[in-house]
């Protein structure tokens, strides 16, 4: 056996066994290294997330930085309501859109309990926290998440202020960051109570009441600082949900809650104990909710849609614009009694007849101030205005267009006019027209004024035939008549269509010496921080002389005194005015003014329709006026239509346009007005020398009041719509005119021809029936005494002017088959 000398074989080393050895360290090695690389690179990567997220952080704070508005003191605009006051300042109206914010109250206009209130129920540490409330939020989401739902939020009263002042309300997280940082803003900038008092001017209370003074006024009507505990602890539970805690609504939620502020406000210390005893048996009064009153509707629409016109709807709603208007509400007052109590309202009762309506306008004619308004008979049925947007025929009312139009012209109001037959046939549609007067009788030679006084038709018709109709209305513009006028000789009947605003300034021309000022309806407008963004001074013009505007004036005194609109005779007041009828009796007017105002009554349907027989003008509108102007005059003296200078007021007999004298009756004598070189100098020699025969009215009233004949209701007493509008100016074939008896003058162009008529068979002599002593009083009224004028000089009478060829194409004058019934040797 062979042995070795060296080393112990168990300590002999295995090369397996080392080499297992190595492997499992390198292992652990490894796992190690990797592990420290995952953590080295975590570090890195968290260090480099904590840069970006806080760059991040930081660009997000910055972009929403830029983008909050900085808060200064005029930055807060809250939207205020509109107020509407008449020329007295009371409050007409309150225009806004949905937020209903009368005033903005002082820190010292809410009371103390009001804040309290609020505090405990909406933000009980509001005094502890800097516009974001940690502990609020964190008790918030533990009831969240123990409830499993959102019952509870943690909005402080700073964060609901820039909500409700500054921001939507929608639900976003970068609404709520900048609503975050805006409150700290607020914290910053303003003190607690100045935060409160925005609160509480900016909150919705319900029922369109926004801040604290809307929502007193609406619910107690109270002002603020006159709240008891009880409704401040009422009014404080709403704003949480203005329907569920609503007190009309649902009263039992809004007592529960308002249990509910007060015990918070014991809590909390805010009230005592007895304090809380007491508020919470008593019951606070709610004055009934209704719909916003608004004092003379059509009014206020009309001034409504100008500022809307002017300004946009956003000042006018949310601009807390102080309008200040020239309506005297007083006048309104009266304004809607008269129409209120109207006959023909009365008869016609809204139920049954809802188209039937009326307006009425009163105007200054000094400066054009609108001082009542009337635009129909019901504003919840129809807002339409019947004053600014009716066209509506005025009848015989526009005659003294006509009439003062002709004093424009060189004419007198004694002037003499032949009230005769007369006809006119359209040489194209070969229709004839003849107009008629109301009592289907003809008066032979009259004077202007009488034919204005009895609304004679067709002495107007012959009047505008001589000046042409064209020439009326350039003069009816002048006066501020805006509506189209077709120049046709039915114009004088009143054919046209005009608005009563219109008309109620252009008579306002005639009582004010002949100046026009436009209709004004609103005097100021002042903004939110008081300063004056419009203010109307009256805007005067003359467009007629004085003296023509004087005589005017007189004769539609004389026209009230003695004939057509005597329904509206004002006793101890000087009135004028003129009626007005259409065909059919589809319209009713009376445009009257004194020397202070000037008032415009029209009635109609809608859709227009007769008003039934009988019913003109003097009959339907005359006593109504005279109810209105009878209250409104008592604050006004009794004064005369002033003389203006190079004029006279004479005192004159309407029948022959002379002087009076004893022997005119006392219902011909008539004071009118004269330029003083043409002042009439000839006494009257009453019964040899009278112009034609004197025709009074049984009833002392206006003839076309009388019952009309039955024949009159087939008779038209304007033409057909369209007997002037056939296409006579550019016929596709002339055709002649018809034949006609008589001899036709020398005329280039046969279609406009004119039938000279055959001289007529003298009347009987004239006299005066005694129906014509219709007034005692007026009878044995004073005249000039002939002896007055016994040593004037003789002065020469100039002959009338021969008439002046008709204009109109295809005019044709036939005498009646049987005859002129009144007609008076004037050759």
């Amino acid at each position: 056996m062979l042995f070795f000398n060296g080393e112990d074989p168990e300590e002999i080393e295995d090369p397996n066994e080392e080499d297992e050895d190595n492997e499992s360290e390198t292992i652990t090695q490894k796992i190690i290294g990797w592990l420290w690389f995952f953590f080295k690179l975590g570090f890195v990567l968290s260090i480099i997330a904590v840069i970006v997220v806080t760059g991040a952080v930081i660009g997000i704070v910055k972009g929403f930085s830029e983008k909050i508005p900085i808060i200064a003191d005029n930055s807060y605009r809250p939207n205020l309501t509109t107020q509407v006051y008449d020329a007295k300042g009371k409050l007409l109206a309150k225009l806004h859109a949905e937020e209903n914010r009368t005033r903005i109250l002082a820190a010292q206009e809410i009371p103390d309990n009001m804040r309290h209130a609020v505090v405990a129920i909406e933000d009980e540490r509001f005094y502890e926290h800097y516009g974001i409330d940690m502990v609020g939020i964190a008790r918030a989401m533990a009831k969240n998440i123990q409830a499993g739902r959102v019952v509870q939020g943690a909005s402080t009263l700073t964060q609901q202020l820039v909500k409700n002042a500054f921001l939507t309300s929608e639900k976003t997280f970068k609404r709520k960051a900048i609503e975050a940082m805006m409150a700290f803003q607020i914290e910053r900038k303003y003190s607690k109570e100045e935060i409160l008092t925005l609160y509480l001017n900016e909150i919705y209370f319900g029922h369109g009441a926004y801040g604290l003074a809307a929502a007193a006024e609406i619910y107690f009507n109270k002002d603020p600082k006159d709240l008891t505990i009880a409704e401040c602890a009422m009014l404080a539970g709403i704003p949480k949900s203005p329907v569920a805690f609503s007190p009309f609504k649902n009263p039992k939620n809004n007592e529960g809650r308002k249990a509910l502020v007060l015990a918070k406000m014991v809590e909390l210390g805010f009230i005592s104990p007895a304090q809380y005893e007491e508020a919470k048996v008593e019951k606070p009064v709610l004055v009934p909710l209704k719909a916003q009153e608004i004092k003379a509707p059509y009014f206020v629409t009309y001034v409504r849609d100008q500022l809307l016109e002017k300004y946009g709807a956003n000042l006018v709603y949310c601009g807390g614009l102080k309008v200040h208007t020239t309506l005297d509400l007083e006048f309104q007052e009266y304004a809607d009694q008269a129409m209120a109590s109207a006959p023909i309202f009365k008869e016609f009762p809204i139920n049954k007849y809802p188209g039937l309506n009326g307006s009425l306008v009163c105007l200054d004619p000094k400066n054009g101030y609108i001082k009542a308004l009337y635009g129909g008979r019901s504003f919840e049925q129809s807002q339409f205005n019947r004053v600014t947007q009716a066209y509506r025929q005025p009848g015989s009312s526009f005659k003294p267009f006509v009439y003062a139009s002709a004093l424009e012209e060189g004419s007198l109001p004694n002037d003499p006019v032949v009230d005769e037959y007369i006809s006119y046939t359209n040489p194209w549609t070969r229709k004839v027209w003849s107009p008629k007067n109301y009592d289907l009788k003809y008066h032979g030679t009259v004077t202007l004024m009488k034919a204005l006084c009895k609304s004679f038709n067709v002495p107007a018709v012959k009047l505008i035939d001589k000046l042409t109709p064209a020439k009326v209305i350039r003069f009816a513009k002048r006066l501020g008549v805006s509506a189209p006028m077709e120049p046709n000789l039915s114009l004088a009947l009143g054919s046209g269509q005009f608005t009563p605003l219109e008309m109620a300034s252009a008579y306002g021309v005639f009582v004010n010496s002949g100046i026009y000022c436009r209709p004004i309806s609103i005097v100021k407008v002042v903004d939110r921080d008081g300063n004056i963004l419009e203010e109307n001074l009256p805007k005067a013009k003359e467009v007629m002389k004085a003296v023509n505007a004087a005589m005017i004036c007189d004769m539609l005194r004389i026209a009230v005194e003695r004939g057509t609109g005597a329904r509206a005779r004002i006793s101890g007041k000087v009135v004028a005015g003129k009626t007005g009828t259409t065909n059919d009796y589809v319209d009713a007017w009376f445009n009257g003014f004194t020397p202070d105002l000037v008032t415009i009554v029209q009635f109609g349907f809608d859709m227009p329709k007769t008003l039934g027989k009988g019913k003109a003008g003097g009959a339907v509108c005359g006593p109504v006026w005279k109810d209105f102007m009878e209250k409104v005059l008592k604050a006004y003296p009794n004064n005369d239509f002033p003389v203006p200078e190079g004029a006279v007021r004479c005192r004159v007999c309407m029948a022959t346009g002379k002087l009076a004298s004893k022997g005119c009756p006392g219902n011909e004598v008539v004071s009118q007005v004269f330029p003083i070189e043409s002042q009439p100098l000839v006494e009257c020699r009453h019964g040899g020398g009278l112009l034609g025969p004197v025709v009074a009215a049984s009833n002392g009233y206006e003839a076309e009041d009388s019952d009309v004949p039955s024949a009159a209701e087939d008779s038209a007493f304007m033409p057909d719509p369209d007997f002037f509008r056939g296409n006579y100016q550019n016929p596709a074939q002339p055709v002649k005119p018809p034949a006609v008896s008589g001899t036709w003058s020398s005329r280039e162009n046969p279609d406009t021809a004119v039938l000279q008529s055959a001289p007529q068979q003298k009347p009987p002599t004239s006299y005066i029936p005694d129906e014509a002593f219709l007034d005692d009083d007026l009878a044995n009224a004073p005249a000039v005494d002939e002896d007055d004028l016994a040593d004037a000089p003789a002065v020469e009478e100039t002959p009338a002017p021969a008439r002046a060829p008709i204009r109109e194409p295809g005019v044709v004058i036939t005498p009646p088959a049987g005859g002129v019934e009144f007609r008076d040797d004037y050759n």
